[in-house]
């Protein structure tokens, strides 16, 4: 009975240690691509207290400064080089092309080392116009100190499938005196390897 307790104990050490260790390593987030492009169908900005929104189909392409990185968070982990904006549903909306690249940073995880169910990223200097109708034009700009933020979700085999916007941020938007004080982002985004309409992006810690 000791000889079985004693093994059996030893077998538990060896798993505890074992899971600590790739824990403890699991540091650095790896991509399989360094080239991404996130699509949405519907994005939506509209003002934070409420009222009409401006939807659009969005694109973002953008690459990582390097496929592996450290899990530091603000520290700058990839660009925007290009964003498109289709014909929107409501109103109007331009990007301010001369402001890109835009910056994306690296923020927090979710779920728990090290199996993680996703990734939260912030982006800084995005710039765009939107027109509500009525000859309203509004300017909003996203900062270090009020960025717009989403997280990327991550399946258990590792790829990336989606980015939501995270609509508690409030974007300070200037313009007209009709412009609202602050605009929020709300939908969700299909993520790929940039030139492909099904490879995914694939995420593995190391």
């Amino acid at each position: 009975m000791r000889y079985r307790l004693t093994t059996a104990s030893m077998a538990l050490a060896a798993a505890l240690l074992l899971a600590l260790s790739v824990t403890s390593t699991a540091s650095r987030l790896s991509y399989s691509a360094k080239e991404f492009r996130i699509t949405w169908a519907n994005l939506s900005f509209s003002a934070a207290e409420g009222g009409v929104s401006i939807t659009c189909p969005v694109t973002l392409e953008g690459s990582f400064h390097e496929r592996t990185f450290n899990k530091t968070r603000n520290a700058s982990a990839a660009r925007i080089n290009r964003a498109i904006v289709g014909s929107c549903q409501e109103g109007n909306a331009t990007i301010l092309a001369e402001t890109e690249p835009w910056e994306v940073t690296y923020q927090s995880f979710t779920g728990t080392l090290p199996t993680i169910t996703g990734v939260r990223y912030a982006l800084l200097n995005a710039a765009f116009q939107v027109e509500p109708g009525l000859g309203i034009i509004c300017l909003a700009r996203t900062s270090t100190e009020a960025p717009a933020a989403g997280e990327a979700r991550r399946e258990s085999g590792g790829r990336i499938t989606s980015l939501t916007t995270d609509s508690s941020l409030a974007i300070p938007v200037t313009g007209n005196a009709e412009c609202p004080r602050f605009g929020i982002f709300a939908g969700s985004g299909e993520v790929y390897v940039q030139g492909s309409s099904t490879t995914r992006v694939t995420l593995t810690l190391i």
